[in-house]
């Protein structure tokens, strides 16, 4: 969430600028690109490509890579639109995309798998500095290992009125949040729990200028992608983003903040958004 400032602007960064360089024709053409990948229909090019950047990482987040396949607008040739494909039993063989289609949805497609040339196709997956795409699906797998809310015999029993031997309930809860933080260690994530129950206040702040570099490094990312994009659509425009903390600029943050050379309530203005 908020990969870019929500809603195009930032309190504490109010220098933060988003602009699109080029001829008017194809800035033009990259700003249509954009627009079709933003969820809500804007005009202004700071909100447009805000959008476009989190819906991008929306999507990355959920499967650990953002797939779009490329097409022409009907009316205009020379504007292109980028339209969302599942990454679901899609697979890249030789050259090309082959999308597997489920029995369920035989009725609809009429087909077995769809193919697709790979230069009609857009990918954007986890930057290498975050793991990679394979690094993150290991993450959201192993994820799914323990339930926040107890183990199935735990929570059966609990169903019945029966109570559980041998079984420490709050025990669980703090090794299933040790686990959490371990495998997510990369992005610092801390599952939204500021409360500082269970680590030190150092270690939360740690973990949130951490979580605030992961960010910064899948925005630019994001951002590089549709630069090459633009080149090779032959769109002659470059989207250039400034006025908000760098991934690298946090990185030197978090090591001061280390060295104990920044304090607590200056760390939240030099990352934040």
């Amino acid at each position: 969430l908020a990969i870019m400032p929500i809603g195009g602007t930032s309190q504490r960064h109010p220098k933060f600028n988003v602009v699109i360089e080029g001829n008017n024709s194809d800035c033009k053409r990259a700003l249509a690109l954009c627009g079709s990948l933003a969820q809500y229909e804007r005009r202004d090019v700071i909100k447009v490509v805000c959008d476009a950047v989190d819906q991008v990482a929306l999507h990355i987040g959920w499967h650990g890579r953002a797939v779009h396949e490329i097409v022409r607008d009907a009316e205009d040739k020379t504007i292109w639109h980028l339209e969302s494909v599942t990454p679901k039993n899609l697979y890249w063989i030789s050259g090309y995309y082959v999308q597997i289609i489920p029995k369920k949805d035989y009725q609809y497609f009429k087909k077995r798998f769809i193919v697709v040339q790979k230069s009609n196709i857009w990918e954007v997956s986890v930057p290498a500095a975050l793991g990679g795409s394979a690094g993150y699906k290991k993450i959201l797998s192993g994820l799914k290992r323990f339930k926040h809310l107890g183990p199935e015999f735990w929570r059966i029993d609990l169903e019945k009125g029966i109570q559980t031997k041998n079984f420490n309930f709050q025990d669980y809860v703090l090794n299933t949040e040790i686990y959490y933080t371990k495998i997510t260690r990369s992005w610092g994530w801390n599952r939204r729990d500021y409360s500082q129950r269970n680590c030190t206040e150092f270690f939360t702040f740690y973990k949130i200028i951490s979580f605030r570099w992961a960010q910064a490094v899948l925005r630019e990312h994001i951002i590089t992608e549709l630069n090459k994009l633009l080149s090779r659509l032959q769109i002659q425009a470059k989207i250039l983003v400034s006025g908000i903390p760098t991934a690298d600029e946090i990185l030197k943050v978090r090591k001061e903040f280390t060295e104990g050379k920044v304090n607590f309530d200056k760390v939240l203005d030099l990352t934040s958004l």
